[in-house]
């Protein structure tokens, strides 16, 4: 499974204007057909920029066509039941693992889910945000079809 960052989907949805739209377009596409995924705090990351751009209903829309999709799963974290305080604990504890590898919390989210759902590889347009903190294979949505064979 490839998970797919924020950047993508916005250049895909929102940025059409972006240098990157044309690759970007390509991959979303090519990659379909791909066991691919995107993390729920990416997926709520892309609402936000909808809705601070005064675009709330669609961002509803789009939020409940990713929930529904064929083709993109939604990926959520672990969920540890027991008492309140352990799942803070053990929630607390699977972030700071990734915060102290040099990671902001946004990145730290989508990779522990990436990382915890045995994600194969993150596809995104800011690999340095990633890169020497994970096992993870990364690429851009470029490298992903070169690899892919669909450059």
């Amino acid at each position: 499974m490839i998970a797919i960052d924020s950047d993508v989907l916005a250049v895909h949805h929102i940025f059409v204007n972006d240098a990157r739209f044309p690759e970007n377009s390509r991959f979303m596409e090519r990659s379909a057909s791909s066991e691919r995924g995107v993390t729920i705090y990416n997926l709520l990351e892309l609402c936000g920029i909808l809705s601070s751009a005064g675009k709330a209903a669609e961002a509803r829309m789009l939020f409940q066509r990713y929930l529904t999709a064929a083709d993109m799963q939604v990926l959520y974290p672990p969920v540890h039941l027991g008492s309140l305080a352990d799942y803070w604990a053990s929630h607390n504890e699977d972030l700071m693992q990734r915060i102290v590898r040099g990671m902001r919390l946004g990145d730290a989210v989508v990779l522990w889910v990436a990382e915890s759902v045995n994600c194969e590889a993150i596809v995104t347009w800011n690999k340095r945000h990633f890169d020497g903190k994970t096992s993870l294979q990364l690429y851009t949505p470029s490298e992903w079809l070169t690899i892919a064979g669909e450059a």
